[in-house]
């Protein structure tokens, strides 16, 4: 059976839940739910982006990079909570960008807590198997698949790079393409969140290409969760060497060959959308990211997204305004210069109405209201 109809499953689920196929919509709804986590709303289509809620403590962490770390359990009940908030228990699909824990860790909570399909690295597919969803629920795709995801949207997966500075043992080791090659066994104190344990980053990353159909025409946008100008144009081969000459033990992880740079595959995309840029780009950027990307991209918009840490909890709202963000300096300069609307989300759950013409940001008070959301940092100020 070919991987498109397997993969179909997402969009068969939002048709049973839609007896009568509803008028394509007036406009795409994107809301950002803190890190990389997305809510996509193409009419009657509900699509999570990554979904990590929880928030491992940093002291559970060990060993360089986030390499190790004691087992942790999701945060069932803020999933829950969200998940209320936003007004609708139906998700149809949730799409991780890769496997670090950061991305994927709450992925499998939110398959048993709505009855979404998975798709992702085969790393993601595991953890979610050990944490009790059955191997049919998720997909996992390599890049170059065409994925339909609801009547009037569909996404094309990408092979992506990871970020980190390669010329350090650190950024090399963010870096790796690892992938698990079993299910991890978890114990009841859960999973172990380190990235050379149970949460690689899944055999490298994956960028989604979408395509909605909206009333007034169509609409395109890319979600990258991670990125890096250094190897976007040139993989970085690390090989078993790199591991075993630091006495760091592989156990239930490979590598995988990366051959073609992610440039290359985002290339591949665009030409077989038809396209030659994007409406908007949901993405991790910093200047050299912006500018490396920018030239093939071609976006009318970019929105920054997994900039506002790791650690924070969820429900005392964004940190700290984008600007100070260290990694921010010079990537609104450089989308002015290119005339780019670049639109930094100011707090949890911002969201933006996409349509043929724009993206406009919406303020969404209801849902940040039912999440205790306060007003978000000005510029410069910490909460």
């Amino acid at each position: 059976m070919p991987l498109v109809w397997i993969i179909a499953a997402c969009f068969l689920l939002a048709s049973v839940a839609a007896p009568a196929r509803a008028a394509a919509p007036e406009h795409v709804r994107l809301t950002w739910m803190s890190v990389s986590n997305w809510l996509i709303e193409v009419g009657q289509t509900r699509i999570v982006l990554d979904g990590y809620i929880s928030r491992i403590p940093e002291a559970a962490f060990s060993g360089p990079s986030f390499a190790y770390a004691e087992p942790s359990l999701p945060d069932t009940a803020a999933i829950q909570r969200v998940i209320e908030a936003l007004g609708s228990p139906r998700i149809d699909c949730i799409l991780t960008g890769h496997s670090h824990f950061d991305h994927a860790f709450d992925v499998a909570a939110w398959a048993r807590l709505t009855g979404a399909r998975i798709v992702g690295a085969r790393s993601t597919c595991l953890q979610a198997v050990a944490q009790g969803v059955p191997d049919a629920r998720c997909t996992a795709v390599e890049g170059g698949e065409l994925i339909p995801l609801g009547p009037y949207v569909s996404v094309r997966v990408i092979r992506w790079n990871h970020s980190g500075d390669t010329t350090t043992f650190e950024g090399k080791l963010l870096h790796a393409p690892l992938e698990l090659t079993a299910p991890p066994t978890p114990t009841s104190a859960g999973l172990r969140p380190g990235i050379l344990q149970d949460f690689p980053n899944g055999g490298g990353a994956r960028a989604y290409l979408f395509t909605a159909q909206t009333a007034a025409g169509p609409v395109h946008w890319l979600y990258s969760n991670t990125g890096n100008a250094t190897t976007f144009g040139q993989p970085v081969t690390i090989d078993e060497a790199f591991f075993s000459q630091r006495e760091l033990a592989l156990d239930s992880l490979r590598i995988a060959e990366h051959a073609i740079p992610a440039r290359e595959h985002l290339r591949a995309a665009l030409t077989d959308a038809g396209l030659a840029g994007v409406d908007v780009w949901l993405g991790f950027s910093d200047r050299p990211l912006a500018q490396a990307v920018h030239p093939i991209l071609k976006p009318k918009a970019h929105i920054p997204h997994h900039w506002d840490g790791l650690f924070s909890p969820f429900f005392d709202g964004v940190p700290y305004a984008y600007s100070a963000f260290p990694m921010s300096a010079g990537v609104s300069d450089f989308w002015e210069e290119q005339q780019v609307s670049f639109l930094p989300p100011r707090q949890y759950m911002d969201a933006y109405m996409l349509t043929p013409t724009s993206v406009r940001p919406v303020a969404n008070p209801t849902v940040k209201q039912r999440l205790g959301l306060s007003a978000p940092p000005s510029p410069g100020e910490h909460n």
